[in-house]
């Protein structure tokens, strides 16, 4: 299993928003601002990160992910990523989004993770990967998650992934994250 897990990136207070509808790249690269896709180099060849502007929930741009038909049967994670700042220690936040797919298998998800970097150690995460099975060709499906962001929490990291695993010509799209107080 080759799994990339990228946790050096841009960050953003909740209460300016975390620019989930994707919708601004004011610095012209390849990512929405705020957002990391991890193109890997080994397998950059089998799979597409990019934002898209054709096929969007709402608003004028989502992120999608394409494994290609000859992606190896090894199992790759592909994800964007995005650091958040502001959230308080013991709050009790609401992970949502909208995921489309298009043939697809092994479904997408929507994950946080708590991470307490002085030990360089994962203290908590949430995921929408077992409460919703989205698979096939589906249109835009909500998913959702509540978590706890656990005492220590010094990096709280979102990730809207799929992996490569039976999804060969597979292609899902990540639109309207958001990340809210719950309590």
């Amino acid at each position: 299993m080759t799994l990339a897990l990228i946790v050096s990136c841009s960050s953003s207070k909740v209460q300016n928003g975390i620019n989930g509808g994707f919708e601004n790249n004011n610095y012209g690269g390849e990512d929405p601002d705020g957002w990391f896709a991890n193109r890997l180099p080994q397998t950059e060849k089998y799979a597409e990160l990019k934002i898209e502007n054709e096929t969007v929930h709402s608003g004028n741009e989502s992120v999608s992910i394409a494994i290609s038909k000859s992606h190896p049967q090894r199992q790759t994670i592909y994800n964007w990523v995005r650091r958040v700042d502001g959230l308080k220690d013991f709050g009790i936040y609401e992970l949502e989004g909208w995921i489309k797919t298009r043939e697809i298998k092994n479904s997408p998800f929507i994950e946080v993770q708590c991470w307490n970097n002085r030990e360089n150690k994962l203290i908590g995460s949430a995921s929408t990967e077992k409460e919703y099975r989205i698979t096939g060709t589906r249109n835009w499906q909500l998913v959702k998650t509540i978590f706890e962001i656990p005492k220590e929490t010094t990096k709280v990291l979102i990730f809207v992934r799929v992996g490569s695993y039976e999804n060969n010509g597979g292609k899902v799209w990540f639109d309207d994250i958001q990340l809210k107080r719950f309590k």
